[in-house]
């Protein structure tokens, strides 16, 4: 008997230390609602055997094997950041499963915040700063872009994109949850800046529940948080606004934020040079840290016709273009249950854009100059429909999935009417274009230090283009009728799709990562070129096949040497099969990374770099005969299919004091290709002839540094910045060979004040100076931009702004005053502002640029003086 309680004595132990035990449970506040991203630690003899994070819902789950000690006593803890730590004791029986719940008091956080009264109410919180908006408002914002440019570190870009200390953010949240991805700005140009109360910066962000819990991130992101009445309950504006010469700018904004839902309808139509496409366009996005699951792999296909070819200005504020312009967007996003969250965006832009410029150019080749003018006015007609649809689920398991589709669908008309050397050119080209990108993502916790991830995409994309030229200007070349008229038609289907998928794994100090790859690029191009319906000119016409099979394998390796320094590494080895037009050929790569950089130090993080990459040609690159661009442009590509190599070594050097407000960003890469397919032109007064071809590589160099710093002795803020770029490269131009070697630099100063007082200021200046040198010619241009905005409070319900901006483009000087006047009744839902616009009446403008080789003298066309009075509604 005693033998037998034996054997059992020992069956038993051996299954109390062999068996899988799971705890689980849920963690709320004193308030009922969930605590996300919270620690739970699993001890046994005050040694921790297990851990795990919280879910957006609150819940945990882990799963572990018993060690063979003494005691079978369990300690679970449970503690977030802004809680008290809270801990409950279980005592392992017969069961495997146990389930715990935990109620986390708030408890008031002192250590890790600061609070800078001299800034009124500026938060540092860890990874989160959080700026109260009050203390940054001049009283004259009219939406939430206007609001961010006045914050320290925060900066927009002319094109409208955001960067915190100069790197990009990721994404753009209101009230914790993003509905525009990288549409954003269709939040910040639209939505009213007296929405908001507060304005996070999100360093460290992850979307990922799961990686978020498993290593730190690299993105920035900006979280809106609104006022407390605009909660729970409808709001929005009605802003109409019309003025002199039928200038008009009016929106209309309705917006719902609650807990299980938000939602946003955001309408503008204008006539003051806001196109409403710009407002659309995708964000760049760059990738500098692991596995991202947020990224989204969406090209673009061919396109090669383009009459709106007109030169762009230096401008800032479009005082060049003339438009009428119309923008909806719905954008929603709402719980399906605690697990799943759907998110949609749906937009409707429509925009009506006139150009008109007078243009002289000048070739500088030998044997001698090559010289014509050109009177362009240019009508476009751009029309974009879209929706997105995105669904996220965490599970129980700790797993994370989410699903995008995207459906883009822009038919654009441009109508040209051009005068080249006294000949009347009419042009008109018909663009039909669509995108389809689906994205799958699936991100797994197998144990508590290994994850595997997967993503799969799929993207078909097409463009047909219908161009037409009357009358033949090409008949001495073709040696037929001038009244025939020219027609191309193109067309430039892709599809492309892979599946990448990955395992990593942590230890204490080392990160390992397997990464397996299969893509396959299709690309086509098509076109054919004909007079009247004639029979297609054969040397004109094309019919390309591009497809790349990629199947790859990349090796990650990232080591903590110490407390202060890291070194991340990768290597990829792929196999890459090309077939054009059923030439095949199959290339072998090996590509190298590695970075060697510090953690967050007092004194700033610093790192270096050194990448090499092996690229193919395009399929642009790849056509076997000329395609028409423009009246006087051919391209053909070549049947020259090598590999390029690339080298490049990088540095960077970033300081953030944001309890002092001093922010330091600064990097210099310098690359460098051993070859690289360049243009050879054949250029003659009447046509521009150009065939791709390898030629020997170039090499560029750029350094930026920017330093922000809040002068608390004068109550500003300062912003000194600089950016330059040298660069070598070698062009062809009519047989001659020759290397171009550009110098470029911007100098640039910003500030912004914030006295207390009634009036405040914002002051700019920007210089920029290009030199460059060709077959022994030197050439250079200066452009320099300066501006003072005064900000008067005349009473709390008046308020008087101008604005001055001053241009000096190659000692042409202009100068543009704008002024409003903004009235806010207290207690009213109404307030009112009268614009006045370009009250210098400057109504054309000139612009010389000289390169190494041309010189372009053009006359721009500018919205005259106008004067806007807008009526506003908020409820």
């Amino acid at each position: 008997m005693k033998k037998l309680q034996l054997i059992f004595f020992f069956i038993n132990t051996y299954f109390s230390i062999s068996q899988e035990y799971k705890v689980s449970g849920v963690l709320y506040s004193i308030q009922n609602e969930p605590v996300q991203n919270a620690t739970i630690l699993v001890y046994q003899e005050n040694e921790i055997i297990a851990y795990t994070y919280s879910n957006t819902n609150g819940r945990y789950q882990t799963k572990f094997n018993l060690k063979g000690r003494e005691s079978n006593k369990l300690k679970i803890v449970a503690n977030s950041l802004g809680f008290q730590e809270k801990e409950r004791i279980i005592s392992i029986e017969n069961k495997t499963e146990y389930n715990l719940d935990f109620i986390l008091e708030e408890k008031a956080e002192q250590l890790n915040e600061v609070v800078l009264e001299a800034r009124e109410k500026i938060k540092v919180k860890q990874d989160t700063i959080t700026y109260k908006v009050s203390a940054f408002k001049e009283g004259s914002e009219t939406v939430v872009e206007d609001l961010l440019k006045n914050i320290p570190g925060i900066e927009v870009l002319s094109d409208g994109n955001i960067k915190v200390n100069g790197k990009a953010i990721d994404k753009l949240l209101i009230e914790g949850d993003d509905l525009f991805d990288d549409k954003y700005k269709l939040l910040t140009k639209n939505l009213d800046a007296n929405n908001i109360e507060e304005v996070e910066v999100l360093n460290n962000f992850e979307d990922n529940p799961v990686l978020k819990n498993f290593q730190e991130s690299e993105k920035v992101a900006l979280n809106l948080k609104l006022k407390e009445d605009k909660k729970n309950v409808w709001f929005g504006n009605f802003d109409l606004g019309y003025g002199t010469y039928d200038r008009y700018n009016s929106t209309a904004n309705i917006g719902l934020l609650k807990k299980k839902i938000k939602f946003f309808n955001l309408t503008n139509v204008n006539s003051i040079g806001r196109t409403a496409i710009s407002q659309v366009k995708n964000t760049g996005k760059l990738n500098i840290s692991g596995f991202d699951t947020s990224k989204k792999i969406e090209k673009t296909n061919n396109t090669f016709v383009n009459i709106d070819n007109l030169s762009s200005t230096n401008f800032s504020n479009n005082e060049d273009i003339f438009n009428n312009s119309f923008l909806n967007s719905l954008s929603f996003v709402t719980n399906l249950s605690k697990q799943t969250k759907i998110r949609s965006l749906t937009y409707f832009t429509y925009d009506e854009i006139e150009k008109q410029n007078d243009n002289i150019t000048e070739y500088f080749i030998e044997p001698e100059v090559i010289s014509f003018n050109e009177q362009n006015r240019v009508n476009i007609k751009d029309l974009s429909f879209a929706t997105e649809l995105e669904l996220k689920h965490y599970s129980e398991n700790e797993t994370y999935f989410t699903y995008d589709f995207t459906f883009e669908n822009n038919p654009t008309e441009t109508k040209g009417n051009l005068i080249f050397n006294n000949d009347n050119i009419l042009q008109f080209q018909d663009d039909k274009k669509y995108n389809f990108f689906n994205h799958l993502s699936n991100t797994k916790k197998i144990t508590n230090n290994t994850l595997l991830l997967a993503y799969g995409y799929l993207g078909i994309n097409n463009t047909k283009q219908d161009y037409t030229i009357q009358p033949n200007i090409f008949s001495d070349i073709f040696n037929n009728d001038e009244d025939l008229t020219i027609t191309q038609n193109s067309n430039t289907p892709l599809s492309y799709y892979g599946l990448i998928s990955e395992i990593v794994t942590k230890g204490k100090k080392s990160e390992y990562g397997l990464e397996f790859s299969a893509t396959v690029d299709r690309d086509r191009i098509e076109n054919s070129f004909r007079f009247d319906n004639q029979t297609p000119v054969d040397t004109i016409s094309n019919n390309t096949d591009y497809k790349n099979t990629r199947i790859s394998i990349l090796g990650k390796y990232n080591y903590d040497i110490s407390k202060l320094f890291k070194i991340s590494s990768s290597l990829s080895v792929s196999q890459n099969y090309l077939d054009v037009n059923n030439t095949k050929k199959d290339f072998f790569f090996i590509n190298p990374k590695i970075r060697f950089h510090t953690k967050k130090t007092k004194i700033g993080n610093f790192g270096i770099s050194y990448s090499y990459q092996n690229n193919l040609p395009q399929a642009r690159y790849l056509t076997e005969d000329f395609i028409l661009t423009n009246y006087r442009t051919f391209n053909r590509g070549t049947n020259d299919i090598q590999q390029i190599n690339n080298h490049s070594f990088g540095f960077f050097y970033t300081f953030n004091n944001y309890k002092k407000q001093f922010l330091i960003n600064s990097f210099l890469l310098h690359s460098f290709a051993d070859k690289s397919y360049g243009l050879n032109s054949q250029i003659t007064e009447q046509t521009n002839f150009n065939e791709y071809q390898i030629i020997d590589g170039g090499k560029l160099t750029n350094y930026n540094l920017s330093i922000t710093r809040y002068l608390k002795a004068f109550s500003s803020t300062l912003k000194v910045s600089t950016q330059q770029s040298w660069s070598n490269n070698p062009i062809i131009i009519n047989n001659n060979i020759n290397e171009v070697i550009n110098y470029n630099a911007n100098y640039r100063i910003q500030g912004t004040t914030y006295f207390k007082l009634p009036v405040n200021f914002k002051f700019g200046f920007q210089y920029n100076y290009s030199k460059g040198e060709f077959d022994n010619q030197i050439s250079t241009n200066e452009y320099l931009e300066s501006n003072l905005g005064a900000t008067l409070k005349l009473s709390d319900q008046w308020l008087f702004k101008i604005e001055n901006n001053y241009y000096s483009i190659n000692e042409n000087d202009y100068w543009f005053i704008n002024a409003n006047l903004n009235y806010n009744p207290e207690k009213s839902h109404f307030s009112y502002r009268l614009s006045a616009n370009n009250l210098s009446n400057i109504t054309e403008f000139k612009d010389i640029f000289i390169s190494e080789f041309q010189r372009n003298e053009t006359n721009f066309r500018v919205i005259p003086s106008y004067i806007l009075l807008n009526i506003k509604y908020r409820f």
